[in-house]
């Protein structure tokens, strides 16, 4: 799904003559996961590949220590980030950030029965007290300093790392009836992270479709985010329906040939 992507939008933007030829960006295209063309997808299969020794860590590490081990690195990853030329992190964007994560998904996993539903209420505070704690410093460090007003807002945010768990504590202690709706709806997800973030359509899309620069200081900035949003994902999710339903008679007219 990656190359398709990757591949088609630049072939379309090379066709409609949006873009010239440019073997620069044809290799970005091309090889997405080398280039790092999405940094997630890069990010994810280094992960992968590191899984089954990850496993082997998360299997013999006792309690205590696994703990001393993610204490460890919330201080690496959220804490002296925010200590002036105090870092042995430099971008967050990468496999490193994924192997953090998968240690805590390992974590929760491995001691479950530490994270049960009668802790339900905490976990809710504890999302919406980072959530509140989150804004409350949009307003407070564009007072003081005006230019790190998103100083909280970023991936090595310590407020962010803990919403993050406690709400997929909240989300895991939560029973979900099945929608096949919304099922569908998830499956493309991922397909519109690969649009949108396509490097080569990327700067195209906020720069010359939406305009972002220029609604930056407008009154109801963030009601036209919403919209913004609102249909690139309805856009995209579009262009996958339509992607999986070719492929789908695709595949069904194979098999009645073969047959």
């Amino acid at each position: 799904m990656t190359l398709f992507y990757s591949i088609s939008i630049y072939l379309l933007l090379v066709i409609f003559h949006v873009i010239p030829i440019n073997p620069k960006d044809a290799l970005k295209s091309f090889l997405p996961v080398l280039t790092g063309n999405y940094w997630y997808v890069s990010a994810y299969i280094g992960m992968y590949i590191l899984v089954p020794y990850m496993n082997i860590v998360i299997e013999h590490l006792e309690k205590k220590e696994y703990q001393k081990l993610l204490l460890l690195l919330f201080i690496m990853f959220s804490l002296l980030p925010y200590l002036k030329n105090i870092t042995v992190v430099t971008n967050n964007n990468s496999v490193i950030n994924l192997v953090y994560i998968y240690f805590v998904g390992g974590y929760l996993r491995k001691y479950s029965s530490d994270f049960t539903k009668e802790n339900q209420k905490y976990y809710i505070l504890i999302f919406l007290g980072s959530l509140i704690l989150m804004l409350s410093s949009i307003v407070v460090l564009d007072l003081i300093r005006p230019k790190s007003w998103f100083a909280f807002l970023t991936t090595s945010s310590p407020l962010e790392a803990i919403a993050g768990v406690s709400l997929f504590l909240i989300v895991k202690n939560t029973s979900i009836s099945y929608n096949e709706i919304i099922n569908k709806i998830a499956a493309s997800t991922f397909a519109v992270y690969l649009i949108h973030c396509q490097a080569i359509f990327l700067p195209i899309l906020w720069d010359k479709i939406v305009h972002a620069q220029q609604w930056q200081t407008i009154p109801y900035t963030a009601g036209y985010e919403l919209l913004v949003a609102c249909v690139i994902y309805c856009s995209a999710t579009l262009i996958d329906f339509i992607r999986i339903y070719i492929l789908k008679t695709y595949l069904k007219f194979k098999v009645r040939f073969v047959g």
